[in-house]
């Protein structure tokens, strides 16, 4: 794979940038006042990245956004392969925040949040590349309007520059969290500005009002589901999110856990019923614990039936035994955080209802939850 490939931006719009500073020109002598620039924490949250670190901090270094409008904050979550070396040798400008021991995606960055100055906080995974407009883009969407909470935008594949791994997440009936887009090829059919259900964690702005109205991520969930969770809560609470096209991020996707592993399997199957539990209506809410309770006891007894001749699937059941035991140890606390989210939303079960997207019967969308890898 290519890491060194340059970013184009050929096919971008005008420069959010230069929009950015028309906003703040002062008519007395048609120059920017940088301090008027909202500053901007990036956070990322790192383990074991350290074959990433350098095509991902380089391409921040480009940023047109004014560098004193801007820090970058790398979470390590006690990497063992010299990370924060290499970060504190190369780019001593970041803020290093050492966790220790790996705390996951929620709670990395909340760790990050905590640390960070920001009015907004973008978010962005260690195995991605960004253009020179990446924080301008954003920030231009975030600023046309106070009841925009989270701006999301074109994300495609570091290997494969024409295709998409995520344009926003979309929510489908059965709970399950989709990347809009996913694997489809980037033709400019997604080149509108749009309101999207959510966004991809590996590349968001986030407005921290929002934070404080909704709460940070549910550390519960330790990594996956949780950028979904995240963009449901703001739903829930009548926050928009919306989607630019006019700056794109390349990722190498699942970078720091491999797609389909048993750990990756655990944390999505869990995390899909654990955060509907949290969020959805109720019969949402029970069809998708159970989706996920009879399809743990299916792999369950396949293992015990079929392990002697296939190894692999007596793996498989031991995961989902613990998918299953884990959603029962944990379907108390949620159910009590459930009530405080349904008790405090704004958005009517008939505005929700919008945001559902069908379930298809295509291959590409027959388990969504691949795309879950942010």
């Amino acid at each position: 794979m290519n890491f060194t490939a340059p970013i184009s931006t050929q096919r971008l719009k005008p420069q959010a940038f230069e929009q950015l500073k028309n906003k703040t020109m002062t008519p007395s002598n048609n120059k920017p006042e940088i301090e008027t620039f909202p500053f901007i924490s990036v956070i990322i949250v790192n383990y074991n990245g350290l074959r990433f670190l350098e095509n991902c901090l380089a391409s921040l270094k480009k940023q047109t956004y004014p560098a004193n409008r801007f820090e970058v904050i790398v979470v390590d979550n006690g990497s063992a392969d010299d990370s924060i070396a290499f970060i504190r040798n190369n780019s001593p400008e970041v803020k290093i925040i050492e966790a220790r021991k790996n705390l996951g995606f929620a709670a990395g960055n909340n760790l990050g949040f905590k640390h960070a100055k920001g009015d907004f906080f973008a978010l962005l995974n260690n195995d991605t590349e960004v253009p020179e407009n990446w924080l301008s883009a954003l920030a231009d969407s975030m600023l046309k309007s106070k009841s925009i909470g989270l701006v999301t935008c074109k994300i495609l594949f570091h290997g494969d520059r024409q295709t998409i791994n995520s344009t926003g997440l979309e929510l489908l009936s059965d709970g399950r969290g989709s990347d809009r887009g996913f694997r489809e090829k980037d033709s400019g059919q997604y080149n509108q500005i749009e309101d999207v259900f959510g966004a991809c964690g590996a590349s968001v702005l986030l407005r921290k009002e929002m934070l404080t109205d909704i709460g940070y991520f549910d550390e519960r969930l330790f990594m996956y589901y949780e950028d979904l969770d995240l963009a449901w809560r703001a739903k829930l609470r009548n926050w928009r999110c919306v989607y630019t096209p006019e700056t794109v991020v390349y990722h190498i996707h699942c970078g720091s856990s491999g797609e389909w592993s048993n750990f990756f399997t655990y944390h999505v199957e869990r995390n899909r019923a654990l955060v509907c539990v949290k969020n959805a209506p109720l019969g949402m809410a029970l069809r998708c614990v159970s989706i996920v309770a009879i399809k743990s006891c299916i792999r369950i007894i396949q293992g015990l039936f079929m392990g002697i001749v296939q190894r692999e699937k007596i793996k498989i059941a031991k995961t989902y035994l613990h998918v299953l035991i884990s959603l029962l140890c944990n379907l108390p606390s949620f159910i009590k955080t459930r009530y405080s989210i349904q008790n405090s939303r704004k958005t009517s079960r008939g505005e929700f209802k919008k945001w559902l997207g069908k379930q298809t019967k295509s291959p590409e969308n027959s388990a969504p939850e691949l795309r879950r890898c942010a």
